[in-house]
């Protein structure tokens, strides 16, 4: 099968977006693109570490109910850890669909520290793939 015959079956990963409020919080937004359509989100949280990383992880999973309603996700927790000179996001996410319900755990490494909302993102995308698969296929 050729690559241009090939159907991506993943949602691809297009920006992190992060702005800052003079109050302690933050706007994060994830913009994920599926066959041409861009799926946006954004969520508040607070501009501290853990903050940023929930609100990105939250609003990555929005993008992707957007994308694919039959499925409901929720995050169960998210976590960033220094490793080896970088760093390394993992996150737990609960999924539900008609058929059941699944526990997931996802992760992504990042060398700085600056890209952890990227690497947050696609963390979240590796712990839901294998869920999506099935969803994403029309």
């Amino acid at each position: 099968m050729t690559e241009a015959n090939r159907t991506r079956r993943r949602l691809r990963f297009d920006e992190v977006r992060h702005d800052v409020g003079a109050d302690g919080r933050c706007r994060i937004g994830v913009a994920l693109e599926w066959k041409g359509e861009t799926f946006l989100a954004e969520v508040d949280g607070l501009e501290t570490p853990q903050g940023r990383l929930r609100a990105c992880a939250v609003a990555t999973l929005n993008a992707v109910m957007a994308a694919t309603p039959a499925v409901r996700f929720e995050l169960a927790g998210i976590k960033s850890v220094r490793a080896f000179d970088g760093w390394v996001v993992v996150c737990r996410v609960n999924a539900t669909d008609s058929d059941r319900t699944y526990r997931l755990l996802g992760s992504a490494a990042c060398e700085e520290e600056t890209m952890l909302g990227r690497c947050t993102a696609r963390s979240v995308l590796d712990a839901i793939n294998r869920v999506l698969d099935k969803h994403l296929s029309d």
